[in-house]
């Protein structure tokens, strides 16, 4: 309670922004399930901004005690098959857990499957969007030059789609230093051949499968794409949703496979997967 009073009172130093109190992730075994994902602790946003009219085009933000200076800036990503029934909620507990390292998060929502202008290409639009509304609502706290994108699942897809997008045309004011995929869809041909609920999802994600519509999955597929140097993949070899063979299709990028970790392990942040996160975070970070 008194480390709770104190960040409230440092809080009055960040005008316009409310500092997240710091809620310690119990340890938990892998691998983890998508319940307790959602049941794992989390602190509040501090700041929740609209980028756009549509219900989903809003960002949500979270920032940690203040530090002398500026806190490098997370754009995460959340997943969920692209699906409107998956929100930003669930990644609550990775993102204030990466604020309690030190990081600024900026998690945004986005137009999904089932929702008007959803899927391919507003989802990625709207990610683009989000990221373009950091140029005019930078909130307080966050380095703008120090800006890493990270996304989970087929938020992975998009992030990593992203990436490339903003190497193709930068953002004024904004300095990528990098890309993290987590259990990321990398191929998204391959992908849509399978036969899990989620792998199902990306034919309407795309608007078909590959054969009825290849520009579409050759526009979308991060594995098509040209990535930024600074490209880095974990993924468990025990995700039974996104097969391991899909970090594989970015040979390029930098990877690394997290021994007895299931799918949602890598945004728990109770699990032996976090601490490979908040690494592969200050590696990239490290990178010239």
């Amino acid at each position: 309670m008194i480390r709770l009073r104190l960040f409230q009172a440092l809080a009055a130093f960040l005008p316009g922004v409310v500092v997240s109190a710091v809620v310690p992730a119990q340890p938990v075994d892998m691998p983890v399930s998508f319940a307790d994902v959602l049941s794992a602790g989390a602190a509040p946003h501090s700041a929740q901004y609209t980028y756009g009219p549509a219900a989903s085009q809003y960002v949500r933000f979270w920032r940690a005690p203040p530090a002398s200076e500026p806190a490098p800036l997370v754009v995460l990503v959340h997943g969920g098959c692209w699906l409107e029934a998956y929100d930003v909620a669930h990644i609550a507990p990775l993102a204030s857990a990466l604020a309690a390292e030190g990081f600024a998060v900026w998690a945004p929502e986005y137009r999904r499957v089932g929702e008007a202008g959803g899927g391919w290409p507003g989802s990625g639009e709207d990610l683009l969007a989000a990221l373009r509304a950091l140029q005019t609502q930078a909130p307080t706290g966050a380095d703008l030059q120090q800006v890493l994108l990270v996304g989970h699942s087929a938020g992975g897809q998009l992030a990593l789609w992203a990436a490339a997008a903003l190497q193709r045309a930068p953002l004024n004011g904004l300095r990528m230093r990098g890309v993290l995929g987590l259990a990321a869809i990398t191929d998204l041909d391959a992908y849509a051949l399978g036969s899990n609920s989620c792998q199902r999802a990306t034919a309407p994600f795309l608007g078909g499968l590959p054969q009825e519509v290849p520009a579409q999955y050759a526009a979308a597929s991060p594995h098509r794409l040209a990535l930024p140097p600074a490209a880095m993949l974990l993924h468990g070899d025990a995700d039974p949703i996104v097969p391991l063979a899909q970090m594989h299709a970015i040979p390029q990028a930098a990877a690394r496979i997290i021994a007895g970790a299931g799918h949602f392990d890598l945004v728990h942040p109770g699990t032996a997967a976090f601490p490979a996160v908040v690494q592969a975070l200050h590696t990239l970070l490290e990178q010239p």
